[in-house]
């Protein structure tokens, strides 16, 4: 019994411990069914407050819990709540759509579905994006996105969205943008637009210049809607604000006959003439670097005389500092400017008055043809502009009197790709019909007819140019037909139907895209327009996009796309048609501005190499207007030569002085005496569009002075017989056999190495300018020479080597001193660039150019030869022709600076340069 009582609490006591592991069991599976559920609970709020997202690319669906991006753009939230960004390795992801295009922003989006990509396009810069790759495209340039956009669904709202990366986007189109992470926003901002204004009654333009402010004494002048601009290295200044209505208190008068400006204070008389570089101080003829101008601003559509400000402050007795920094015209008063002769205002004219000028680098471009990349051409014979027959009268009575009935259009005449014809139906013969045109309506009387009172739409004609036809009597007796066309720029004919007398054609020719030409020359891009009227397009910059609308202008030739590989910023041109007119798109390798010419029914758009230039843009000449004049006893056919200057005295070529000014696009041709009166009475005879302005004026050593001004950078040669002086005028390229760019390095506020008390900068000018010009000026047929600076000025490395190309040089020589921390070092290093260094047309490498000044320069100046080296220096590197920069010797080395400092030297190394042009010219000649 006892034995079956510890038997029975053995089997107890083995009960419990396998309830005990029942429990145990029990235990955890409830504790993990409750992880589970606390699981399950977390994921139910983690769905209730994100968002069920499907990615097409994964094509998995999942919950995002992030950051629910917003977007604002100007302060205004521009995004969708219930379709936010969202964040992808920490870069925010937007809707392309609702952010760029269906928002103020409005920028061109095109989504290519079977490609997979988004292009997004705003002033000028054309984005294009591939979904699920970081691979994108800047304005054709390959460029790696910081992440993929996705192409997602929103489950919820049923929506499907692509997403690309906000600050990729939004910085490479232009805008500001900022992300404001404690509250998930971006936040997209765009800077104010340009100013839109236009010089001297030419075409619009957005200047995107300095805006400049003045002050006097130290008190800002309210310049109101117009700020001072800057054209040609010179602030330009409102003349009566700034000069009249201010402490200064001159006296202002402005003759809107001839375009006269005169200022008068304190005795001093300063005369100025829109457009004209020569100024008068108390009638003392001085010349001007800027001409004053009328500046239109459209944005307020009030036009204002604005006048250079240094020279205009100067000629009043005060003092002129222009201040870089803040952009702002400084003028003060002097202690003697109530004492001052008015001789001595008259400003000093040389290039160191240049250094206080603002350091814009403008330099004027106009049209000239260069390269043609493409044309688009309707064939003539399918143009008519009209035969001008617009009243019928056949002289007879209608026998009785008839009923209009109907007006339709013809479509059978196919002649003319620029005409609608519509057909007059009437039930007796038409006698007479006359008409007139008014805006965008033909009104024709027709005699001894009736006709209802009914308006036919033609708005459903396809491409129609007439919108309706309102057909009623005049009087008791006659009809009217009003035609409302949708332009009104037309041209129109009326005529009987060759087989049916109750049959009048009102035939309409209207504005019609003929030809287009895009080109590219030395100075910039440029598309030329060609209609049948003068064209009047909407035109709208959008940094690297420029949107060119024609408004119910139809084209000759087909829809087209090319691509330009080998323009200067021209990157693509689409040109196209809708229901409402032509279009075209310009899109740019960068930003750049763009001005306009105009010239009868062909309208020119150019977009110059340098983006701060500001184009004078003359007018091409007429053909059959501006021919050339014939002179008595021609050195040769005149029409070959741009001025024909009446010779007063029959001066010979050797008694005539000239000038190449150049960097003011200008040349001046003195003559020996007194003949402003003589010009006055026989007038100077201009052949081109390019010359602006050409002024005559007595100087001060009693010398008749011709002041020619250019559009562009222009050679120029002289030729003479006994009744004429004849000037031929053209791209330097055409008048001169050899062209070179001297170089003198450093200069202004980069001022190259310093030793012994001296400047690089001063060492290279002198040597290279100032004693150097007496053999580079010395024979323009043998060597013709430009300078990058002629004065101690600061010129950008890039400008320096552009400079090249622009006037259409065959080489560039860039003069240096050398310095090296050791002291020991000297002798003559001369570089070039292996990436510039292919031959030109005769053979020459910028590798032979260097080897060919290194040897000669050490042989004649008897300097050590440190050899020749290939390095990346801007001004060889990214040059367009065959370029050297000669490191003449050590200024740190005492015994090299010696030599460097020694006059005798310094006239050898320059006539050595000079000789080794002319040696390489003979080995290399240009074949011009």
């Amino acid at each position: 019994m006892m034995y079956g009582m510890q038997k029975e609490r053995k089997k107890k006591v083995y009960s419990l411990k396998t309830d005990n592991k029942k429990f145990t069991v029990m235990l955890l599976l409830f504790f993990m069914i409750g992880i589970q559920l606390c699981f399950l609970s977390k994921e139910q709020v983690m769905a209730a407050s994100g968002l069920r997202i499907y990615n097409y690319t994964t094509k998995k669906e999942y919950t995002y819990t992030d950051a629910q991006i917003k977007v604002t753009y100007n302060g205004k939230q521009i995004s969708k709540d219930s379709t936010p960004g969202i964040l992808q390795n920490g870069y925010a992801l937007v809707s392309y759509k609702d952010i760029f295009a269906n928002s103020p922003i409005n920028a061109d989006c095109v989504y290519d579905k079977a490609a997979g990509t988004v292009s997004i396009s705003k002033y000028g810069t054309t984005i294009v994006l591939k979904i699920g790759s970081t691979e994108a495209y800047i304005n054709g340039k390959k460029v790696t996105a910081p992440v993929a956009p996705v192409k997602i669904k929103y489950v919820k709202e049923d929506v499907t969205k692509i997403l690309v990366p906000s600050r990729f986007v939004s910085e490479n189109l232009g805008f500001k943008y900022t992300w404001k992470k404690e509250i998930s926003t971006v936040a997209i901002e765009r800077d104010s637009f340009p100013m839109l204004l236009s010089y001297n009654d030419g075409e619009p333009f957005y200047y995107t210049g300095t805006q400049g402010k003045v002050t006097i004494d130290g008190k800002a002048v309210d310049l109101g809607n117009m700020p001072s601009v800057i054209t040609n290295n010179t602030a330009m200044l409102r003349a009566k604000r700034v000069f009249a209505d201010s402490a200064i208190k001159a006296k202002y008068k402005y003759n809107s006959k001839d375009k006269t400006i005169t200022l008068t204070r304190n005795g001093n008389v300063l005369e100025m003439k829109i457009g004209s570089s020569v100024a008068y101080l108390n009638g003392n003829p001085f010349i001007l670097d800027t001409a004053p101008m009328i500046v239109t601003n459209h944005d307020v559509e009030t036009s204002y005389v604005m006048v250079p400000g240094s020279v205009t402050a100067t000629c009043l007795g005060f003092d002129y500092r222009w201040d870089k920094n803040t952009g702002t015209s400084v003028i003060t008063s002097r202690k003697d400017s109530q004492t001052e002769k008015p001789q001595e205002s008259i400003p000093n004219n040389n290039n160191d008055q240049k250094e206080e000028a603002p350091e814009l680098g403008d330099s004027p471009v106009t049209w000239d043809a260069g390269k043609i990349h493409y044309q688009w051409e309707t064939p003539k014979e399918l143009i008519r502009s009209g035969t001008g027959v617009q009243t019928i009268d056949n002289g007879s009575q209608a026998d009785e009197s008839g009923v209009i009935y109907s007006v339709s259009r013809i479509y059978d005449n196919k002649m003319y790709v620029n005409s609608e014809t519509y057909a007059i139906y009437s039930t007796a013969p038409f006698t007479k019909v006359t008409s007139n045109a008014k805006g965008n309506q033909i009104q024709l009387d027709i005699s001894n007819m009736y006709t209802s009172d009914y308006t036919y739409s033609m708005s459903e004609i396809s491409d129609g140019i007439l919108n309706t036809v309102h057909t009623y009597m005049a009087d008791t007796k006659n009809s009217r037909l009003d035609f409302k066309l949708n332009t009104d720029k037309f041209t129109y004919d009326l005529a009987y139907s060759s087989e049916y007398n109750n049959i009048l054609y009102l035939t309409i020719y209207y504005d019609y895209l003929n030809k287009v030409v895009i080109g590219t020359n030395d100075t910039m891009d440029y598309i030329t327009l060609t209609c049948n009227f003068p064209i009047n397009p909407v035109i709208n910059n959008f940094y690297t996009t420029i949107t060119v609308d024609l408004p119910g202008i139809k084209k000759g030739f087909g829809d087209q796309f090319v691509n330009i590989t080998d323009a200067i910023n021209l990157y693509y041109t689409s040109v196209y048609y809708t229901s409402d007119g032509t279009h075209l798109i310009l899109g740019l390798k960068n930003s750049a501005d763009y001005y306009i010419a105009e010239e009868g029914n062909s309208f020119t758009i150019m977009l110059p190499k340098d983006k701060n230039t500001i184009p004078v843009v003359p007018k091409e000449p007429d053909p059959g207007k501006n021919d050339p004049v014939v002179p008595e006893n021609p050195v040769s056919g005149a029409d070959q030569y741009q001025l024909i200057i009446p010779n007063p005295s029959g001066l010979k070529i050797s008694q005539i002085e000239h000038e190449d000014q150049y960097y003011n696009l200008r040349f001046s041709i003195k003559l020996p005496g007194d003949y402003v009166s003589y010009f006055s009475k026989n007038p100077i005879k201009v052949n081109s569009g390019v010359i602006k302005d050409v002024s005559v004026i007595l100087n001060s050593k009693n010398k008749t002075e011709i002041l020619v001004t250019t559009s562009k950078i222009q050679g120029y040669k002289l030729y003479a017989d006994k009744n004429y002086i004849y000037v031929k005028v053209a791209n330097p390229k055409d008048i001169y056999k050899n062209i070179v760019v001297l170089d003198p390095g450093h200069g202004g506020s980069q001022p190259g190495a310093y030793y012994f008390n001296t400047y690089e900068k001063t060492l290279n000018f002198k040597i290279l300018y100032e004693i150097g010009k007496q053999f580079f000026e010395s024979d323009p047929d043998k060597l013709k020479v430009y300078y990058t600076r002629i004065s101690d000025v600061d010129v950008s490395l890039g400008d320096r080597a552009a400079f090249a190309e622009k006037v259409g040089a065959d080489l560039f020589v860039s003069l240096h001193m050398n310095a090296s921390t050791s002291k020991s070092v000297y002798g003559t290093e001369v570089y070039y660039s292996a990436s510039n260094n292919k031959p030109n047309k005769a053979g020459l490498t910028s590798e032979i150019l260097a080897k060919l000044f290194a040897n000669n320069i050490t042989y004649a100046l008897k300097t050590h030869n440190r050899g020749i080296r290939a390095e990346k220096y801007t001004v060889v590197h990214k040059n367009t022709v065959p370029a050297v920069l000669i490191e003449l010797g050590f200024m740190s080395n005492q015994n090299e600076f010696k030599k460097l400092s020694d006059p005798d030297f310094q006239y050898l190394a320059a006539k050595t340069i000079y000789e080794t042009l002319l040696q390489v010219f003979e080995l290399y000649p240009t074949g011009r």
